[in-house]
């Protein structure tokens, strides 16, 4: 039988040229590879490690300094105090107040036409009347008004007025011969009851009020003005705050201010680090003066440190004339320390203001 081989012998001859061929990857080459995987390798790696070690030192810097400001912030301990003067009367407007000029003004008492109290004090102004004082009633006793900014009244005019048609008058003496300051009276309504409150410029020398009159200045003709409960609005005049470093932490600059020209407010130049805001609807008053007492324990410096508390005295004098502290007035003291977090301390005075008042 004869074979048929041919057709075997040409994979034969090409796995033979397969065994035969010595071409293959060198040593150079491989090792070129190596240690291009190896540099990429380290790169990636250093990379990685860097952004890591970058990343944990930011976070170690952020968490110290999350809590060097939290040990640097204050806090209050107790309650607010607050001291203060009472509401001075001047005139309850009861009874008839006393014309200046009985034959030009007649000066009665309104039972009917009235605010508070039993009456008005009904002043009929006459046609020949011109300007100047029309009434007034001297007071039972001299009234301290040094340390009071502002006199709320009840006012009602038979026409609509211009500011400062009308003025309040202060005096010393009995009679209103010699006002110690004229007090302008804001726009009244004709006919209209409106509720005053009026600023005190200057009480340095008001010590020992004894009248109150009304001026006119605007000649209006023949008129009927009604007043009633003229009274000197009692305010607070500064506030106690007790204060700690929170979690017995770092030492807090409390070094109080000065105030060369005792406005109530510190001086521009003063070298102290914590600043004081008071503010209400009415206003912002910032770097407000105050003073610090420590409480028990210290060392005598102005560094309020572990274990130890300072009272800070906030005198608010300050503010301005036409919107002191008065009953019913919802305010903040804000106080920032030079490190650390802010505290805002925020209450209401009670209606009535009281020489002493506890601020819950």
């Amino acid at each position: 039988m004869k074979l048929i081989t041919g057709s075997l012998d040409v994979p034969r001859a090409r796995w033979r040229a397969l065994s035969d061929d010595q071409r293959g990857v060198t040593g150079l080459e491989t090792a070129i590879i190596l240690i291009a995987f190896v540099v990429v390798a380290s790169v990636f790696a250093f990379t990685v490690l860097s952004t890591g070690i970058f990343s944990a030192e930011r976070g170690k810097e952020t968490i110290h300094a999350g809590l060097k400001g939290a040990r640097s912030s204050l806090e209050l301990k107790g309650s607010v105090l607050a001291n203060g003067v009472t509401n001075q009367t001047l005139s309850l407007a009861d009874s008839a107040w006393t014309s200046a000029t009985s034959t030009l003004v007649t000066s009665t008492s309104d039972t009917t036409d009235k605010k508070e109290g039993t009456a008005s004090a009904d002043l009929s102004i006459g046609a020949s009347f011109t300007t100047g004082l029309m009434a007034y009633v001297n007071l039972l006793a001299p009234v301290d008004l040094s340390t009071i900014d502002s006199i709320s009244m009840w006012a009602k005019y038979g026409t609509t007025t211009a500011a400062g048609d009308l003025e309040l008058i202060l005096d010393d003496s009995a009679g209103c011969g010699s006002s110690l300051e004229n007090i302008d009276l804001p726009v009244l309504v004709g006919s209209t009851w409106k509720d005053i409150t009026l600023a005190i410029t200057d009480n340095d020398d008001m010590t020992s009020i004894n009248c109150v009159g009304i001026n006119v200045v605007t000649d209006d003709g023949a008129q009927v003005l009604n007043v009633d409960q003229v009274v000197a609005q009692g305010q607070a005049t500064s506030l106690i705050l007790t204060l700690t470093n929170t979690l017995e932490g770092e030492a807090i600059d409390v070094g109080e201010p000065s105030d060369s020209d005792a406005n109530g407010l510190s001086d521009s130049d003063s070298t102290h680090s914590m600043i004081l805001t008071y503010s209400d609807k009415n206003q912002v008053v910032r770097d407000i003066y105050w003073t610090n007492t420590f409480v028990g324990n210290n060392d005598g410096d102005d560094l309020l440190e572990s274990g130890e508390k300072v009272e800070l005295n906030v005198t608010l004098s300050g503010l301005s004339g036409s919107y002191p502290l008065i009953g019913d007035t919802k305010f903040d003291v804000e106080i920032r320390p030079e490190d650390g977090g802010t505290v805002v301390i925020q209450r209401v005075a009670p209606d009535l203001i009281d020489l002493v008042m506890n601020l819950n």
